[in-house]
């Protein structure tokens, strides 16, 4: 198994240590690093340059652009292209792998039939001080209509992206829901790793922009054929249960309804 991991980022000097570091000090290492930064204005290219000599020390693969992009989907496609190994996975700047994953996956793949590998997140939510164990679902189905995989702690294979195609531009929010759904309804095997492989922080684009969230998860569901006034049913109770747990974030209620 040959791992490539591709971070995205833009504008990331506070966090892209972090990043990186958690890829350059895996127990096992890595077959490729891929950093695609989107032009950042400030010093965020001038730190990953500066790790050119440390993965080159350890014979991982390290190669980077900064350019301008189309959007976050534009730039994981970019990545992928980029990629050369067998199983890719993606985390954004400010996210981590944890110091394991990589052998874990390597583990794993013996299992030759599987195309897309997920596992667990180690959660962190400093707004709200939350810290927890965060495990995905596996009625794959529900992808229609819910994120229901982790994307950071979510490996593909490179095949399975020649074979189903890449990011769909025309998609800011939901554009890892979409592809994964797409490879579900293509198929493809997916193969749970109870584990967790990543830690995310919460407060990304997603979590920011839940409205617009929302409506273009509509406007997928709809172009898979769901009919309308389903779709704008789910799609306004999802609105209210949202309005409903941003008020308990952070209370005792919430932690218990997480288990934490």
């Amino acid at each position: 198994m040959k791992l490539s991991i591709v971070t995205v980022c833009y504008n990331a000097e506070q966090c892209i240590d972090r990043t990186i570091k958690s890829v350059l000090n895996q127990t096992c290492p890595v077959y490729e690093y891929i950093i695609i930064d989107g032009g950042s204005k400030d010093k965020t290219y001038n730190r990953v340059c500066s790790y050119e000599k440390s993965f080159a020390e350890k014979g991982i693969l390290f190669k980077h652009i900064s350019e301008r992009d189309k959007g976050i989907s534009d730039a994981f496609n970019k990545g992928i292209k980029m990629a050369s190994g067998t199983l890719i996975g993606l985390i954004n700047a400010d996210d981590e792998l944890l110091p394991e994953t990589s052998e874990i996956l390597k583990n794993e793949c013996k299992k030759i039939d599987v195309d897309i590998y997920y596992g667990n997140c180690y959660w962190v939510d400093s707004e709200r001080n939350l810290e927890y164990v965060s495990k995905p679902e596996h009625d794959l189905s529900k992808l229609l209509y819910n994120m229901v995989l982790i994307h950071p702690s979510t490996f593909v294979k490179k095949k399975a992206y020649e074979e189903c195609g890449l990011f769909d531009l025309t998609y800011k929010y939901c554009m890892d829901k979409e592809l994964l759904y797409r490879m579900y309804k293509a198929g493809k095997k997916f193969d749970y790793i109870d584990q967790c492989l990543t830690k995310f922080k919460a407060g990304g684009v997603s979590d920011t922009h839940s409205k617009a969230v929302f409506k273009e998860g509509s406007r997928m569901a709809l172009s898979y054929g769901e009919p309308q006034i389903k779709v704008k049913s789910i799609e306004i109770i999802k609105t209210v249960r949202n309005q409903m747990v941003n008020m308990i974030k952070g209370t005792r209620v919430y932690r218990v309804l997480k288990g934490i």
